[in-house]
Order: C-alpha cells, then structure tokens, then sequence
C-alpha cells in the first residue's frame, strides 16, 4: 500500500451482534498479510472517561437521564477523543486502523435518546448533522473508509446478550431493553440505505440463526477487498 493510503474501518450494530469477533477476526487476517494494524473499542472503559461513562450507563438513579443531550454527547466524543491523536498518526503512516463501535453507533444512538419513535423521520438529519459535527469538524475524529454494520435483528442478539452478561458478570445498562434496541436497529437500517457507499450492512443471520463466525466474516474479507483492492498489495 501507498504510504498514505491508511484506513479507518468501523463495526457497528446492536449490542451483541457480533462486533468484537468480527474486529478481531479482521485484525488478525490484515496482519497475517503483513500489514499494521491498530485496533481500538469505544466506549473504552479502561480510560477515566470511559470508566464515568460506564457508571453512568449503569446507574440506577436515573444519572444518565438527568444530563443534558450536549453532556451525553460529550461523555461518548471526550472518550472517543482519547485515541484520536494515535488514530491519526496511524493513518498518516499508512496502517489500518479499525474499530469496534465508531461514530455510526453515535449517531444511532443519539437519534434514539434524543428524539421520541414518532419525531425521528422528521429531525433525524438533524441530529446526524449535529452529532456529526461534534465527533468529526469539534473533536477533529477522522472520518472511516468503511462502516460495517453487522445485521443482527435485536431478537436474535438479545438472546446472545443475556449469555454474555451471565458469562462476564456484566451489569444492566439502559441500553438493554429490546424495544430500545430494535429502534437502534431501524436507524442502522436508515444509514446503510442512506449512504451505501459509506456503510456496508452484512447479513448474519439465516432462518432466525446466526451464521458461523468465519462464514461472516469470509463475506466482510470479500467486500472489502471489492472496496480497497489496494489492501492485497502491501
């Protein structure tokens, strides 16, 4: 590859979707080609901010609730914000650098905080352009090549999500509910539609079951290399 011909390519979906295999999945198969990669999780929740943020998600006292839509867009972008000077100087060298969750997962998610089921045809521009703002002009992230939206419909990956939390101990967070996350699906949806160039969206699940984890990720190798043939010329 070029030397300034860095990627930025992104995982995003509902919770349990997939997102953390398929990120490693594809770091490992970059690197075994001989290419650097950096990998980064956002949230990150080993960071101070990430650690706020955490409580914050996992409060029951209504903490998250109580802030301002400016304040919860701060406590993800600050987090975030925290590797962006890494990020870029990966890109300037060259390397790939790819996420797990990326702004995609903001603007979904900001779209469904802030705006009630029957309001988001009409102000969902408005929020993706707000949000869009503050993660790429304010905090100055760079913009992906590629965002994979990984298509697991919300019944599918609830199921997956309960073995996960019974597995880690993870606690409840307000993002847990089936109804929240079947409209974060929708607007998953919404942006693959909207921008196809920008978004890819890749099936999972077949007759109502998840496919094997190399099968997804054999179809994400392909697309990728129809986008960026340049990535088999190290």
């Amino acid at each position: 590859m070029p030397p300034d011909a860095g990627l930025l390519i992104a995982f995003d979906g509902v919770d349990s979707s997939g997102k953390e295999t398929q990120t490693k999945l594809l770091v490992d198969g970059l690197k075994s080609q001989g290419h650097t990669v950096l990998q980064f999780t956002t949230p990150d929740y080993s960071t101070p901010s990430g650690q706020r943020l955490k409580a914050l998600l996992q409060a029951t006292d209504g903490a998250w609730e109580k802030l301002s839509n400016d304040e919860k867009i701060a406590a993800f972008t600050t987090n975030r914000a925290e590797h962006r000077d890494e990020v870029h100087a990966a890109l300037a060298a060259g390397h790939i650098v790819i996420y797990d969750r990326y702004v995609a997962s903001s603007l979904t998610h900001r779209v469904v905080d802030f705006l009630a089921s029957h309001e988001a045809t009409a102000r969902r521009q408005e929020v993706i352009d707000y949000v869009s703002k503050k993660e790429y002009d304010d905090n100055n992230m760079p913009r992906e090549n590629l965002s994979i939206f990984l298509d697991v419909p919300p019944a599918v990956a609830a199921r997956l999500l309960v073995q996960r939390k019974q597995l880690n101990a993870d606690a409840d967070e307000i993002t847990d509910s089936l109804e929240l996350q079947q409209r974060l699906y929708d607007e998953y949806i919404w942006l693959t539609a909207r921008n196809p160039n920008r978004y890819l969206r890749v099936a999972c699940v077949q007759a109502g079951q998840l496919l094997p984890k190399e099968t997804i990720a054999k179809s994400i190798w392909s697309a990728i290399l129809k986008r960026f043939p340049e990535i088999n010329h190290v």
